[in-house]
């Protein structure tokens, strides 16, 4: 006995073929399917697609009398590249403020940023960077938009580069 799905994608497939072979269709003809469509003696053809232009690449840069973007919304926010630099620097900072936050609570030393004060809260801690990294994400989002993608990387590592640093003073210094 079959079942219900595979005897429907049966006939799917089946109509598709008869539909392509034959040049008809059982539900009569779709504009949205790119089939001519006739019309008595006359016949019209469904309006095609813009084309699009070639995809952005890893080296690809705007041209800056260009405002039109290199890449989409979705192109951007799914940009592997783009959301490993992110990650890589969000993990730097809540690396950085865990330890700092476990050096104060646990052990004599007291934090050195004089905006936070001698012993500030893991909360104080994680505002104080919040900030630099939404500034520095949507700046990179721009840039991955409409500059081109190696330029990206500047704020993520040199961000990283601080966090790690100030993280693992506290892991040389205060442990």
């Amino acid at each position: 006995m079959r079942s219900p799905l595979i005897t429907s994608v049966t006939t799917l497939f089946l109509t598709f073929l008869c539909t392509n072979a034959f040049g008809q269709s059982t539900s009569g003809p779709s504009p949205a399917t790119g089939n001519i469509v006739h019309e008595s003696e006359s016949s019209t053809l469904v309006d095609a697609p813009e084309p699009q232009g070639a995809r952005a690449g890893f080296w690809t840069f705007g041209a800056p009398d260009a405002p039109a973007p290199l890449r989409t919304n979705r192109e951007a926010f799914r940009d592997k590249t783009w959301l490993a630099a992110q990650t890589v620097w969000l993990g730097a900072i809540v690396y950085d403020s865990e330890l700092t936050h476990e050096g104060l609570a646990h052990h004599r030393c007291v934090e050195g940023n004089s905006d936070l004060g001698p012993h500030p809260s893991r909360r104080a801690i994680y505002l104080s960077d919040l900030p630099e990294y939404a500034v520095g994400t949507a700046f990179n989002w721009l840039v991955l938009r409409y500059v081109g993608k190696p330029l990206i990387f500047e704020f993520p590592s040199y961000g990283t580069v601080q966090h790690v640093r100030g993280g693992s003073a506290w892991l040389s210094n205060c442990w």
